[in-house]
């Protein structure tokens, strides 16, 4: 698990991973950090903002106006939409590339996340209507 990497061998260059692989390939589990700028031949294209990414994780919402029990109006909102896509990824420093598998299911893991949220032209009209409703009361 991602955890478990703050205590173990760190490699300064990924071209010295193999050599470290060589000498300690006895010794199992054999666990080693490595760091680098992520890249993907097919990197994903995001479909609103243009962004590329190899792990994108896509939400979407509807924002919507109710009656509550007191029978004013109230905004709400639910989930349409929950989607995970990722391509085959690596890790490059300049020296060497690491494929990384498996990311995702590791404890911990966490990578730099550039996100994007966008709202339909729509959404400060419901926004101006809740608070109209809201000061009839």
């Amino acid at each position: 698990d991602a955890e478990v990497l703050e205590t173990v061998t760190r490699v300064n260059q990924l071209k010295e991973l193999a050599q470290l692989l060589e000498l300690d390939s006895k010794i199992l589990p054999f666990i080693v950090a490595v760091s680098g700028r992520v890249g993907s031949e097919t990197p994903i294209k995001c479909e609103h903002s243009g962004i590329r990414g190899v792990i994108v994780e896509e939400t979407a919402e509807q924002h919507f106006l109710k009656h509550n029990e007191t029978g004013s109006w109230v905004q709400d909102s639910a989930l349409m939409l929950s989607m995970s896509k990722e391509v085959p990824w690596f890790l490059d420093d300049g020296t060497s590339r690491v494929h990384v598998m498996g990311a995702r299911g590791a404890t911990g893991f966490a990578l730099t996340v550039g996100s994007e949220v966008f709202e339909e032209s729509g959404r400060s009209l419901v926004r101006g209507t809740l608070d109209y409703l809201q000061g009839l009361k």
